[in-house]
């Protein structure tokens, strides 16, 4: 029997440079399957292992592969874990205590490149238990901005204060337990409901889990499967609408008793009648917390005591809808495409459900 030596490829630095030496790979990249199978039909043709024992030998070098690769896996892990803090806690930073939810733009600027600002000169104050809307373009720095709050990056310019204080003065893990997020994509783990909504917090009493589903809007539809709160979701959810998934991040977020909740398109993959009962559940969590939601659907924060346009990393306007409707603008033209697209959809769907289907008569 004759094997062909498979063509090799070069990775790595090119020809001629002074960098480490390239590595060849087989053309097409061997998998761990691919060289176990090689190597055993390499030694069945030598007769260096009996027929019956070609399994074993399989196995084994499939097994030193999967090894081999954790390896690499623990050393990139380690790589990680072995990071310095990028963002640093100030000396003599203290604790956040008692917030009241006041939040505070400051002539605030940041860019993730220097050269190119995300935002700039720009201000603005949220009161203690108010609800804010932030909308915009795609790019004008909404989600951005929101992260400046808990320091998942430090301004370039300016300050941001939390109860009148400059949030890099309080210590970075306390300050961050006290604010709540709900993104647009709700991540949930396998295991139960229950289990989902207590990582927010561990220690959270049964008692506590139920009131915060309650809030979120999700209690009626987890009481309705068949364990209840111990059913489980499976890996990412799987189980549960995308509305469904969304109240259980709500709720995992309301179990914390964060005063600050900040809600980052919590709607925008979700159809109409899930995007209503997402709606009805914010509504009730507002009381007695300051909260920022950040909406691509203008329905979302229509009762929002008020709204922030962004344009062009600055704040083009501010206002309660209707006022931002009366006076025009970035926020009114927004709203208008919307209501368009809207109706275009309505009539769309409409008149799909009057097509009579058409049958040919044998002549």
């Amino acid at each position: 029997m004759e094997f062909e030596r498979p063509p090799t490829l070069r990775t790595g630095p090119s020809e001629g440079t002074d960098d480490a030496p390239a590595t060849p790979v087989p053309a097409g990249g061997f998998g761990v399957n691919e060289a176990a199978e090689l190597v055993a039909d390499l030694l069945a043709a030598t007769g260096l292992v009996p027929p019956d024992k070609l399994a074993l030998v399989r196995g084994r070098v499939g097994q030193s592969g999967s090894i081999a690769q954790a390896a690499v896996g623990i050393e990139r892990v380690r790589g990680i874990l072995e990071i310095e803090m990028t963002i640093p806690e100030r000396p003599g930073a203290r604790e956040p205590g008692a917030l009241q939810g006041s939040i505070t733009f400051d002539h605030v600027a940041f860019g993730y490149d220097p050269s190119a600002p995300v935002l700039e000169d720009l201000s603005f104050s949220i009161e203690p238990g108010q609800s804010v809307g932030i909308v915009g373009a795609t790019g004008s720095g909404k989600s951005t901005l929101v992260s400046l709050v808990p320091r998942l990056y430090d301004v370039t310019g300016g300050r941001v204060l939390l109860d009148g204080v400059d949030v890099r003065d309080y210590k970075l893990d306390e300050l961050r337990e006290r604010i709540a997020f709900v993104l647009q994509d709700t991540v949930l783990f396998r295991g139960t409901s229950r289990e989902n909504i207590a990582y927010g917090r561990p220690d959270a009493t049964m008692a506590e889990i139920v009131e915060a589903a309650k809030l979120a809007n999700a209690h009626d539809f987890i009481t309705r499967m068949p364990d209840g709160y111990d059913t489980a979701v499976g890996e990412k959810g799987l189980t549960l609408s995308g509305g469904q998934r969304q109240r259980i991040g709500i709720a995992r977020a309301l179990v914390r008793d964060a005063r600050i909740l900040i809600l980052d398109e919590p709607t925008a993959a979700l159809d109409a009648e899930s995007e209503r009962a997402v709606v009805e559940a914010l509504e009730r969590v507002k009381q007695g917390r300051t909260v920022i939601t950040i909406a691509h659907r203008l329905s979302t924060i229509r009762k929002a005591d008020a709204i922030v346009v962004l344009q062009d990393g600055r704040v083009a306007q501010k206002g309660t809808h209707e006022e931002l409707l009366r006076c025009g603008g970035v926020y009114a033209e927004l709203y208008r495409i919307q209501i368009t697209a809207t109706k275009s959809a309505n009539t769309t769907k409409t008149r799909s459900l009057h097509v009579v289907p058409m049958v040919a008569r044998a002549s």
